[in-house]
C-alpha cells in the first residue's frame, strides 16, 4: 500500500436516545473528527474517507458501514481509523478489546478515539491503560443495562394489557388511532378460517399447502406487503409458496382465540439476540385481549391432531453433499428422503406443494449424484494440477524479476546518494571560490535533473516490485490442499466443503456445479 488513508467512522444508535442528543449526531461527529485532523498536521498527509451507520446498535459488528470499512482494511486500503469515542466503534467490551489489542496492531492499523485521548501509536508494544479499559467496559455495561430496562418495560406494558410488540400476527393489524389495540383484517381472517376448515376435514399440512397454492392464495408475507406496501428482500423472489411450517404456525397460534400470549422465551444472555423457549406452562396469557377469528371449539379440535402425534426419533443420515444441493428453479435446498432399500434420494419440497411449477420433478438418487460430482471433481483436480505447474513457473519468474528489480533499486539509490554528495561538494566549491555563481547554478541544475531522473526510475522500480508482490499473492489458491484428493475413488465428506459452493438441479435433470476456487460452474446433463 503506497498511499496512506485514514477512515473516519460515525455511528448513531436508536438504542441510546442519540437522536435527542445533538452532540452525538453524524454531522457533529464528522465536524469533531475533521477538527482533530486539522489540529494534528502529521495526519494531513493521509487521504480521508468516511463510513457511517445510522440507527444501528453498537452491540453488533454486523453493520453495513462497519463491514464496508473492515473490508477495506482487509484489502490493505486503510492505514488508520478515527472515531469520536470508543462506543461509536463498539459497545461490546470483548469485541472492542479484540480489535484494539489484537486485530488492528497485527494489521498495522492506527486507531484513534478522540474523547478518550487514545491513539494506538502511543501504546506500541504495550496495552492501553486502565482508564481506557474501564471506559470500554462501562460502554458495554451501559448497553446491556439499556437492553434489560427496555425488556422489563415491555413486559410491564404487556402485563397491563397493552399490545407492545412490533409485529402483529397474520390476520391482524394495529389500530391507527390506538397502537396498543389489534383489529381483524377481514380478507386475511378468511384465509385463516379456510385453513382451519381444511385441517378439520382431515387434510395434512402438505395437502393444505397444495390446496392454497392451487387456489393461488397469497402467502402471509404477500398479504402484509399488499397492506404495508413493503419491499422486503423475501418478496423480491419470484416463486413464493405456502409452506407446511407456515400453516402449522397458524393452526397452533392462540392469538386467533383472542388471547395475547407473551413472555414465551427468555434471552440466553443480556444484550444478545439469541433466546431460549420456555415451557408452555410458564407462558403469560391475557385471555380475550382482542377480537377472536376462530372459535375455541374449532381451535381445540385442531390441537388434538398435533397433540396426538409424537415426534418420531430420527437418526441423522450422514451424506457427503449435505447442504449443497438446490432446485434450479425455486433455488430452495433439496430435501433428502430415505428409500425402502436404504438408498437416499433428493426431491424439491416446493414440487410437492404446487405440481404446476417448474421445480425438479421426481427425484435424483444420492449415489448417482455423488458419482457425477466425483467425476467432475477429478476433472477439476486435473485442471488444478496443470494450473499448479503453470503457477510454479510464473512464481519462479516473478521472484527472479523481484531480485533483479531490488538490485537495480539499490544501484539507483546508491546513484542518488552519490549525486547528493556531489551537490553538497559543489556548494562547498562555490563557497571556496572555485566556481562563479553562474557556473554553480548551471552545475546544480544538471545535478538536480540527474537526481530527479534517478528518483523517477526509483519510483518506477518500486511500482514494478509492488506489482510482482501482488501477482505472487493474488489468487494463489491453496492447490496443495485441493490436490490431496486426487486419488480418491469415493466422495469423502470433506471434499464438497473444499471444492463446491452449491449444486443446482433443474427440472430436466441438468446439473450445474458451482466451484469455490474459480467462481465458475460446469453443467452436466
Amino acid at each position: 500500500m503506497s498511499e496512506r488513508v485514514i477512515a473516519g467512522y460515525y455511528r448513531l444508535s436508536m438504542e441510546e436516545d442519540d437522536f435527542k442528543v445533538e452532540s452525538n449526531s453524524i454531522t457533529n461527529q464528522r465536524l469533531l473528527i475533521k477538527r482533530y485532523l486539522i489540529e494534528h498536521p502529521e495526519l494531513s498527509c493521509y487521504e480521508y474517507c468516511e463510513f457511517y451507520d445510522d440507527g444501528v446498535s453498537g452491540t453488533t459488528m454486523h453493520r453495513p458501514g462497519m463491514q464496508a470499512m473492515l473490508e477495506k482494511i482487509k484489502q490493505n486500503e486503510i492505514n488508520c481509523v478515527i472515531v469520536k469515542d470508543l462506543s461509536r466503534f463498539s459497545r461490546d467490551y470483548i469485541e472492542l478489546g479484540t480489535y484494539m489489542e489484537q486485530i488492528f496492531p497485527f494489521m498495522g492499523i492506527r486507531f484513534i478515539s478522540i474523547a478518550e485521548h487514545y491513539d494506538s501509536q502511543d501504546y506500541i508494544g504495550k496495552t492501553a491503560d486502565i482508564e481506557i479499559a474501564f471506559q470500554s467496559l462501562l460502554a458495554d455495561f451501559y448497553c446491556k443495562d439499556i437492553s434489560e430496562k427496555v425488556r422489563s418495560s415491555l413486559i410491564a406494558k404487556k402485563n397491563q394489557g397493552c399490545y407492545a410488540t412490533g409485529n402483529t400476527p397474520f390476520g391482524y393489524q394495529k389500530n391507527k388511532n390506538n397502537r396498543k389495540e389489534l383489529l381483524i383484517v377481514p380478507e386475511e381472517a378468511e384465509v385463516i378460517r379456510h385453513i382451519f376448515e381444511l385441517s378439520l376435514s382431515g387434510q395434512s399440512l402438505t395437502q393444505i399447502c397444495q390446496i392454497l397454492n392451487g387456489e393461488k392464495v397469497p402467502t402471509p408475507l404477500e398479504y402484509i406487503n399488499q397492506r404495508k406496501k413493503q419491499n422486503r428482500k423475501e418478496l423480491q423472489q419470484e416463486h413464493k409458496y405456502w409452506q407446511p411450517q407456515t400453516v402449522r404456525t397458524i393452526l397452533t397460534n392462540e392469538s386467533y382465540l383472542g388471547n395475547m400470549v407473551y413472555h414465551k422465551s427468555v434471552q440466553a444472555e443480556v444484550g444478545k439476540s439469541r433466546t431460549i423457549l420456555k415451557p408452555r406452562e410458564e407462558w403469560n396469557v391475557w385471555e380475550n385481549h382482542h377480537a377472536a377469528i376462530i372459535d375455541k371449539e374449532v381451535f381445540d379440535e385442531v390441537q388434538k391432531k398435533f397433540n396426538s402425534k409424537k415426534a418420531a426419533a430420527r437418526k441423522p443420515v450422514p451424506y457427503a453433499l449435505k447442504g449443497k444441493v438446490y432446485c434450479g428453479y425455486c433455488r430452495r435446498r433439496l430435501k433428502l428422503i430415505k428409500l425402502a432399500g436404504g438408498g437416499l434420494s433428493y426431491y424439491c419440497p416446493n414440487r410437492t406443494l404446487n405440481r404446476n411449477n417448474e421445480c425438479l420433478s421426481g427425484s435424483v438418487g444420492n449415489a448417482l449424484l455423488e458419482k457425477i460430482v466425483l467425476d467432475e471433481m477429478k476433472a477439476q483436480i486435473t485442471k488444478l494440477a496443470d494450473l499448479a505447474c503453470v503457477r510454479k513457473k510464473v512464481t519462479e519468474e516473478q521472484r527472479t524479476l523481484i531480485r533483479k528489480t531490488d538490485q537495480e533499486r539499490k544501484k539507483v539509490e546508491a546513484g542518488i546518494a552519490k549525486l547528493t554528495e556531489s551537490k553538497a561538494g559543489l556548494l562547498e566549491s562555490y563557497h571556496a571560490g572555485t566556481y562563479t555563481g553562474e557556473q554553480y547554478m548551471a552545475y546544480r541544475r544538471q545535478l538536480d535533473q540527474q537526481i530527479s531522473e534517478k528518483r523517477m526510475q526509483q519510483q518506477k522500480l518500486k511500482k514494478q516490485s509492488e506489482t510482482c508482490d501482488k501477482l505472487l499473492c493474488a489468487d494463489a489458491g491453496d492447490y496443495e490442499s485441493l490436490l490431496q484428493y486426487a486419488g480418491f475413488e469415493t466422495l469423502a465428506k470433506k471434499m464438497p466443503a473444499v471444492f463446491i459452493e452449491k449444486i443446482e438441479i433443474s427440472n430436466g435433470k441438468a446439473i450445474d456445479i458451482y466451484w469455490k476456487f474459480n467462481q465458475s460452474h460446469d453443467s452436466t446433463d
